[in-house]
């Protein structure tokens, strides 16, 4: 088996590469984060219960089928096919929700109907980042494959800006004063249609310029649902085979699940305990953004010259720190600063996380493990929205206050478990940039 791929990636296809992570992330902000759940629990005044389900739900379905598509974009060297039908299926389903939200009266079919479509939506968003994160080493070299990992989550966070400038001009009619002919505030709903398009506009350039990497199999055999599912445990359970692999898939169940469901309930949080408004919300958002601009740019940088698993070890003590503090306040002014660093870690996480894998699992399977990848995220972000909904609903009497940080509490705890798995894990970074050493 041979590896093809360029020494040095074309400007173009890295530009392409990272523009993709600036238009999901518009998804991931404008939808994921504020106002889906927002829509649901605020304005319909609908239970968290069906935000939560939504997405373990689409959580499922993702860590059900994704190594086994992963493992099939491995076997035919195609990622950008199923990334192109993935994205399409979220594009999509975003649009049709903000027409169903237009057009139905009927509450309850209209919740049965959006509940059912953002299963889908959200599936095929996070089912799109397994083949597009499998893409990074062919825009990329193992000496920059941090920083561009960490372009990638800081040019996102821009998607994030502009979805979010798109988002209020529809939502709210102006942004800080701006206003343009023809758009008018349409409340929440309004911002799915305009976020779906954003996605589409900015997703095009990947499939236009960069290129599948090129890996050549020796063997010429069949690709079979029943064997990939056999190889996929083979997998998780041969751990001699790929050291660290097990523990740091269980350390991302771990920590993901708490940095999944605060990303999730963030918009909730803000706006029921520390008391922002919805407006004040979306600013609050789009301000403490550059923070993570600069966290992701930065942590690419120290993970290239550290190492992914050192960086990783850092940022997760960085996030209990500060969701202790989180916890601990109820200071609006302190609150913004707390934001910032959750903006910043956010990035970071992720930033450290896909070239730590890359260094534990051979590149030409790298599809196959990015499934795995998924698996393990997605299977805590179905636990960490159950753990925030459950411990709310038991909580319910003690008031909004004193349930959501409870269930902060809870997701800390996780964390800190999640970084205690993490140190099992082997630092091959040397050893990757230094074969000799």
């Amino acid at each position: 088996m041979t590896d093809s791929t360029p020494s040095k990636p074309r400007f173009s296809a890295v530009l392409s590469w990272i523009l993709y992570d600036f238009a999901d992330t518009a998804y991931s902000m404008n939808i994921v984060s504020l106002y889906f759940s927002t829509w649901i629990i605020i304005n319909l005044q609908q239970s968290d219960a069906y935000v939560s389900a939504a997405n373990s739900f689409s959580m499922i379905l993702v860590a059900l089928t994704m190594p086994v598509l992963g493992d099939w974009s491995d076997h035919h060297n195609r990622k950008l096919l199923p990334l192109a039908l993935f994205s399409g299926l979220c594009i999509a389903g975003t649009a049709l929700i903000g027409f169903l939200g237009a057009s139905l009266q009927d509450v309850t079919l209209l919740m049965i109907l959006v509940t059912l479509v953002y299963v889908l939506t959200n599936y095929g968003y996070q089912g799109a980042l397994v083949f597009y994160n499998a893409l990074l080493p062919s825009v990329s070299t193992p000496r920059t494959i941090g920083r561009i990992s960490g372009y990638g989550v800081a040019i996102g966070y821009l998607g994030a800006i502009a979805g979010l400038m798109v988002a209020q001009l529809f939502v709210e009619g102006d942004f800080f004063g701006l206003r343009l002919p023809g758009i008018r505030a349409g409340g929440t709903v309004a911002v799915f249609v305009p976020t779906a398009l954003f996605y589409l506009i900015f997703a095009l350039p990947l499939f236009l310029f960069v290129a599948e990497p090129r890996f050549h199999r020796q063997n010429g055999s069949t690709w079979r649902l029943r064997d990939s599912y056999k190889r996929v445990y083979h997998t998780l359970t041969d751990t001699q085979k790929h050291p660290g692999l097990v523990r740091f898939l269980i350390s991302t169940l771990l920590y993901s699940d708490s940095i999944e469901t605060v990303i999730l309930f963030m918009g909730v949080y803000v706006q029921t305990v520390v008391g922002f408004s919805l407006a004040e919300t979306n600013n609050f958002f789009i301000l403490v953004i550059p923070s993570a601009i600069i966290g992701s740019a930065l942590c690419g940088i120290l993970t290239d010259h550290y190492g992914p698993k050192k960086t990783l070890n850092w940022v997760i003590v960085l996030w209990v720190m500060t969701l202790s503090v989180i916890i601990a306040t109820n200071n609006r002014t302190l609150f913004w600063i707390l934001g910032a660093l959750v903006g910043a870690l956010m990035g970071s996480t992720w930033t450290a996380s896909r070239p730590l894998l890359i260094t534990l699992v051979p590149k030409e399977s790298l599809g196959e493990f990015f499934g795995l990848y998924a698996l393990s995220g997605k299977v805590a972000a179905v636990i960490g929205p159950l753990l925030w909904s459950t411990t709310t609903f038991l909580l319910r009497d003690y008031g909004d206050h004193f349930k959501y940080k409870a269930a902060l509490i809870a997701l800390t705890l996780n964390m800190v478990i999640g970084w205690i798995v993490l140190q099992k894990v082997p630092d091959l970074h040397q050893r990757r940039r230094n074969p000799a050493a």
